[in-house]
């Protein structure tokens, strides 16, 4: 396998110290995932230098190439499509092989599908009967209503595609999924609809068949916009719901002329409230200085041949060379986290302010994504409990605790009343008493009614939320 071991024990310590999670508030994937726990680890530090492959029928590999041809590197995150075209999806089979491959080299998946129009025909073409084609209001309200024929059709083409992510979950692998990408692109496909019974609906459907319906649990999901100069407010229109995307993602083609400003790197990074973010396409790679200025990028994707229209040969190597993005050889191979069999049941959350009884702590306003309150004045012995919290059934569960604090602090999660200690987490020091980041544990509970405390071995902290999730 091609990874540096001393990544692969570094990113091992990490996971297993509970310090990185992908159950985070409302996370579309409430279960653990190696790839979304590692997006979060390197937000803030590293980015990911991917590639496209769009020709499955002749090398499913050939954009890579072409890139190790220029820098002697191998993306670290391996990109292909499932397509629309008749000998497009006659070689599925072909990329889904080269899929389980680049997972056995220790690539990190993306997946996308230009998927054809329900109300006609597939395979398709990319013209107006096909890709580029328009639905009536009609036949869009069909599509999002379940059991009509468009929507068994939307369901059918779905199952195609299940077939080949299914080959994925059975040979251990993960994949970074971006159905209905572009989603505010309404220009040139047929699924670019604003509103909450627009591509946002489609996508809660397509999302809820695969995973409930296929128990397709090896998809981390992306929500993906284009750069236009609406991009900010259709972050709104086309949001799918914060509980059904783990990812978001922005397609940078200088759409309004101005490239990689501030001002959208703000709007998808206040829009993801802390999950991770992505450039999932692009012809003008990032440079190295803006990475490190928008450092929460935690990948880029070049589109295919692009990549080698737009940038020249010396700016593809000093992208691809900076110690600032990782290729192949810098990804940290992966631990086989094993895939639940069924869809885990979703984190249930507690508001910080919602306890049962406390000692010296005080509920104050909160700037955190979430709004409202959260609990602060909180010093060291302080405590709070936390009556009637509900355990399924006896196992294993991943809390998360939201904090803030300027220098750090501990604290203790136990049975309420002084009873045994659960777990002892750390405090970072996230920046400020609003600065805010979540931080996790594993503890075993049997099935059963619990009151919990939380006590501050070290104060000098905020805290607005935690939440509980099976394992």
């Amino acid at each position: 396998m091609h990874y540096t071991k001393t990544r692969l024990t570094n990113f091992s310590k990490f996971v297993q110290a509970g310090l990185v999670s992908s159950a985070l508030i409302m996370s579309a994937s409430s279960y653990a995932l190696e790839t979304l726990d590692f997006l979060y680890s390197i937000k803030g530090s590293k980015t990911i230098g991917a590639m496209h492959n769009r020709q499955p029928n002749s090398d499913p590999n050939k954009y890579s190439r072409d890139l190790n041809a220029v820098t002697g590197q191998w993306p670290g995150m391996y990109s292909t499509d499932f397509q629309f075209e008749p000998n497009e999806i006659a070689h599925r089979q072909t990329i889904t092989n080269q899929v389980i491959n680049e997972w056995n080299n220790g690539a990190m998946i993306h997946l996308m599908w230009h998927a054809c129009n329900p109300a006609k025909q597939s395979p398709c073409q990319w013209d107006s009967n096909g890709v580029l084609s328009t639905m009536s209001d009609w036949e869009w309200n069909q599509l999002i209503t379940d059991g009509t024929a468009i929507n068994s059709n939307w369901k059918s083409m779905m199952d195609d595609v299940a077939y080949y992510i299914q080959q994925m979950k059975d040979a251990g692998v993960e994949v970074l999924f971006r159905p209905l990408h572009e989603m505010n692109q309404g220009m040139f496909w047929w699924g670019g609809r604003p509103g909450s019974n627009g591509s946002a609906r489609l996508y809660q459907i397509t999302r809820d068949y695969l995973l409930n319906q296929k128990g397709l649990t090896n998809i981390v999901w992306l929500w993906n916009v284009q750069d236009f100069s609406s991009m900010a407010n259709d972050l709104n229109s086309y949001d799918p719901g914060y509980n059904n995307w783990d990812v978001l993602t922005m397609d940078m083609y200088w759409s309004d002329g101005q490239g990689y400003t501030t001002a959208k790197y703000n709007a998808i990074l206040n829009k993801a409230a802390g999950k991770p973010i992505g450039i999932s396409e692009c012809d003008d790679i990032p440079m190295p200085a803006l990475l490190n200025q928008q450092s929460q990028w935690t990948f880029f994707m070049p589109w295919s041949e692009l990549t080698f229209q737009h940038n020249s040969n010396s700016k593809i190597q000093e992208v691809y060379w900076s110690d600032r993005v990782l290729v192949l050889n810098e990804m940290p191979g992966w631990l086989g986290y094993q895939f639940p069999q069924n869809p885990p049941q979703q984190a249930t959350y507690i508001q910080a302010e919602n306890y049962s009884n406390m000692s010296g702590v005080v509920v104050g306003s909160t700037t955190d994504t979430s709004g409202g309150y959260s609990v602060g004045s909180i010093d060291t012995w302080d405590w709070m409990t936390y009556n009637n919290v509900q355990i399924s059934q006896s196992g294993n569960y991943v809390f998360g605790f939201r904090v803030a604090s300027p220098n750090g602090g501990q604290l203790q999660l136990e049975q309420a009343g002084g009873g045994s200690v659960l777990a002892t987490v750390n405090v970072p020091a996230t920046g400020g008493w609003q600065t805010w980041s979540t931080v996790y544990t594993t503890v075993y509970l049997t099935a059963g009614t619990h009151n919990l405390g939380i006590k501050a071995n070290a104060g000098g902290w905020n805290f607005n939320w935690f939440s509980v999730s099976p394992q």
